[in-house]
């Protein structure tokens, strides 16, 4: 019997993992080789035609200017607008003024990675008897290798659980799940913040895609009101509760700025005064040993528009919330009635859906041209991949919704 298309393309993807590429690389190279490909993987937003959205037109031109400004080969730091970039930090992220003298903000050079590095780093010197970092289920791989590299242990925890161990760091996901997409309700965070609270520990919230969570009604909402809402349920909680808490914000996916990777940005909430000197003098020993204290043009870009052109940034970032929202609805009306009904219900939201994959999957999507992110028993899909054409977006549901379960 002769090889499929998707045989051929499966033997591909094998070959790929045994040289050791990840999931998400594996997706890209076989999906740009495929000259009829539809990308559903690799984690960038998309067009209703398949392309990866534009690069932040804001960002780009303050990039633009920051390169000019570096002709000179001079020693160049955007350390003068720190309190500013504080306050445009805190302001986008609907964080009201009475709070802001409590909090810090580090931007590692790094993204979003560097923003959760960071973030365990400081927690690990500030607070010696952690042991271990605690996640959730089908959580984001890097949490694993960078508990590796910090030499410390390695907890997974039921999705919507509370991470209340001795010794254990929680890292919960302070939105849509990194991969899965599933939204926590307000209370799960509220019982997390309240557990923090009697325990004395403090928590880490990895918050990749602020607001995407309410897409779904940003049609009946203003951007305003959604990323006060999603304050009000991802970190309120724990401001109310005078717990520790860091938070991890990656720009790549809220500002599309996902070509040019310019920095990730660390708010650390101290709910009193006693450690302020430790915090910044620990602050300034970490951002200068991962050296984000030698900053790249673009993450000087950054700084620079948040502080002088937030509108600007917020408009792009409530024009990829549209897209999200668009996307949403489609699968929502064509995966009616399908397994993968309940991944559009109002428990997940945001790029990612991860449901379960019948054995043979990767073959018999591939033959249709379709190429999601396989892990063991997962496909992945970036749901901003489903093009415009209804009768296309429905050949593409169907196919997926005959492979999982």
């Amino acid at each position: 019997m002769s090889a499929t298309f998707g045989d051929v393309v499966k033997q591909k993807v094998d070959d790929l993992a045994t040289q050791g590429k990840d999931a998400n690389q594996i997706a890209k190279i076989v999906c740009d080789q495929d000259p009829e490909g539809h990308n559903y993987g690799i984690g960038i937003v998309l067009d209703d035609q398949g392309q990866a959205w534009p690069t932040s037109h804001t960002m780009l031109t303050y990039l633009r200017s920051e390169l000019d400004g570096s002709l000179a080969g001079n020693y160049m730091s955007s350390a003068t607008l720190g309190a500013s970039l504080k306050e445009a930090v805190l302001r986008w992220q609907r964080v009201p003024e009475t709070h802001w003298d409590r909090f810090s903000l580090l931007t590692p050079s790094d993204a979003g990675t560097g923003a959760v590095m960071t973030s365990i780093e400081m927690a690990l010197l500030m607070y010696p008897d952690l042991k271990a970092i605690g996640v959730e289920k089908l959580s984001w791989p890097a949490y694993k290798a960078i508990a590796r590299t910090n030499r410390i242990g390695f907890e997974e925890y039921a999705i919507g659980s509370v991470v209340d161990q001795p010794a254990v760091f929680p890292v919960y996901q302070a939105g849509p799940m990194n991969t899965t997409g599933r939204v926590q309700p307000a209370e799960t965070m509220q019982e997390r913040a309240q557990a923090a609270a009697v325990s004395g520990t403090p928590v880490l919230l990895d918050r990749a895609y602020s607001g995407f969570e309410y897409a779904r009604v940003s049609d009946i909402h203003p951007y305003d009101q959604l990323m006060r809402m999603s304050y009000e349920a991802q970190i309120k909680p724990f401001i109310d509760a005078d717990v520790p808490f860091w938070v991890s914000l990656s720009p790549t996916k809220a500002f599309v700025t996902f070509a040019l990777r310019p920095c990730g940005m660390v708010l650390l909430y101290m709910p009193d005064t006693a450690r302020d000197d430790e915090v910044m003098l620990l602050a300034n020993a970490i951002m200068r040993a991962r050296g984000s204290s030698f900053e790249h043009p673009s993450t000087r870009a950054f700084a620079k528009a948040l502080v002088h052109d937030i509108a600007g940034l917020e408009q792009e970032h409530h024009a990829v919330i549209k897209r999200l929202a668009v996307a949403e609805r489609l699968w929502k009306r064509l995966a009616s009635g399908t397994p993968l009904a309940d991944q559009f219900s109002e428990d997940y939201a945001g790029l990612f859906r991860n449901p379960q994959a019948r054995e043979g999957a990767p073959t018999a999507i591939y033959d249709a041209h379709l190429y999601p992110v396989f892990t063991p028993g997962r496909c992945r899909l970036n749901v901003t991949g489903i093009p415009a054409d209804e009768e296309t977006a429905r050949r593409h549901v169907e196919v997926f919704a005959g492979q999982i379960y």
